[in-house]
């Protein structure tokens, strides 16, 4: 089997990052804040602003895993330009597709993920949640020095059934950037 690749998607590809987030969506409800029916209903104008937004790091950013042209994960973070929180993203929109789960693709894309936020001088700390069921994700995510900081119950609601979110974080080891 030849070996994935970690990439950016250029913004004329983002029907293909439509499709594996709205695969997402499907697949795995209780991983997202976000619903398959919300984000079906996005234009695709919305999806290549999305992309664009991506490609141009203008406030988050995006990797996907793709072998032989056919993504098979992604993970992205935000982050704000505001004053008081621009030293922190939020890492959001982590999957890997279930066939390929288990393969090291959600490792390599969050070191990739990790490894490009940490080259952004106003980055010191990087925030996430994940499903609290989600035991190989939050492995994961320990083994890349997130720490457990606390468990939101009931944080979300699929299906009359509630989820709670185990929220993690990690710090840079960097000087505060200069204001």
């Amino acid at each position: 089997m030849p070996a994935y690749t970690i990439i950016e998607l250029p913004t004329p590809r983002w029907a293909e990052a439509r499709a594996l987030r709205l695969r997402a969506l499907q697949s795995d409800p209780g991983a997202f804040a976000s619903s398959y029916a919300d984000e079906l209903a996005f234009a695709n104008d919305v999806w290549r602003t999305r992309a664009q937004s991506a490609a141009q790091r203008a406030g988050n950013m995006t990797w996907y895993a793709q072998l032989e042209g056919e993504l098979l994960g992604m993970a992205g973070a935000t982050w704000s330009q505001r004053e008081k929180n621009r030293h922190v993203a939020q890492v959001y929109g982590v999957y890997v597709r279930p066939a390929q789960r288990g393969k090291g693709i959600g490792g390599a894309l969050m070191r990739r993920l990790l490894a490009e936020l940490a080259r952004l001088p106003q980055i010191e700390k990087v925030s996430l949640q994940v499903n609290s069921q989600s035991l190989a994700a939050i492995a994961l995510y320990a083994k890349l020095g997130f720490h457990s900081i606390g468990i939101a119950r009931r944080e979300l609601r699929v299906g009359g059934r509630y989820y709670d979110l185990a929220a993690m974080e990690l710090h840079f080891s960097k000087p505060p950037a200069k204001d």
